[in-house]
């Protein structure tokens, strides 16, 4: 699944020319200055870092965190793919601090779930446990992409409860349900990518597809919810959104579920405007 569509390039309306600064370990400096830090480690493994934006004058008590996670059909992709959108999501949010994490990837047989879940898990934990670090309060919310919403998704709904909750989570065009994308998506490569991850559907790994399946572990308290899908995806189709969106209905939970006309799995024009714009006012609403 294509992890970032050209919908976030066009979106991110303003690009500013920013200094990033690796460094080792955050200046205690009171304000707060902004800084970057870089390749992180929150795990032994190589694909087990983040990279962490902060503003200026954060703390403790009122600066909240975005999460950017990728997609790349759980075999593919990596932080590194916000790299150019950082600036825009700085104009979009400047009073966040920004974490853009990888995880483990399916190679060959390698890490299949539940692996990419748990760096997830294991990420998102990692920042939060080091917030007084970092000067970054606890409230935060999860934007993911395709495989990246899927697994944004299934953190909020699976772990908040139980680890950190976050204050909203956002999907672009994520898979909700594992055995109804498998077999209702018609590409035999999207198929593919579900089976090698997940194992046969029609075995006993469907208990991975269940366990996988974001829209299992909704609660009427499960985090508010931003659904933006295209009619026309042809690789995690738009009846995945609409399932989930009909399960926060019935919960009501609070959610914004938007379906974009002839846009594919990622979008353009007016629909991608639309997109960033309605990110921007649900994660104001909703992150006080």
């Amino acid at each position: 699944m294509k992890h970032l569509s050209s919908c976030i390039a066009i979106c991110m309306l303003i690009l500013f020319s920013a200094c990033k600064k690796k460094t080792t370990e955050p200046e205690t400096t009171n304000p707060a200055i902004a800084q970057n830090f870089l390749d992180v480690n929150y795990g032994a493994d190589v694909k087990q870092k983040f990279n962490i934006y902060l503003p200026a004058n954060r703390t403790t008590s009122s600066t909240p965190v975005l999460f950017l996670i990728h997609g790349g059909a759980w075999r593919a992709g990596d932080r590194s793919d916000f790299n150019s959108l950082i600036d825009g999501f700085k104009a979009l949010f400047p009073n966040y601090a920004i974490v853009t994490l990888s995880y483990r990837l399916y190679n060959a047989g390698v890490n299949k779930f539940p692996i990419q879940e748990m760096d997830t898990k294991s990420g998102v934990e990692y920042v939060l446990n080091n917030r007084n670090t970092y000067q970054i309060s606890d409230k935060f919310a999860l934007i993911g992409f395709s495989a990246g919403a899927h697994l944004s998704l299934l953190y909020a709904y699976k772990y908040g409860a139980s680890s950190f909750n976050p204050k909203a989570v956002v999907s672009f065009y994520g898979p909700t349900d594992f055995i109804k994308c498998y077999n209702t998506v018609s590409s035999p490569l999207v198929k593919s990518w579900l089976s090698d991850v997940a194992g046969n559907v029609q075995t006993a790994d469907s208990l991975v597809y269940i366990a996988a399946s974001p829209e299992r572990f909704v609660t009427a308290g499960s985090a508010p919810t931003l659904l933006l899908h295209g009619d026309s995806d042809t690789i995690v189709p738009y009846q995945q959104s609409a399932l989930l969106n009909q399960k926060l209905t019935q919960l009501n939970v609070p959610h914004t579920y938007k379906l974009y006309p002839n846009q594919g799995h990622g979008f353009t024009g007016t629909s991608s405007n639309d997109a960033i714009l309605t990110l921007q006012s649900f994660l104001n609403t909703h992150i006080q």
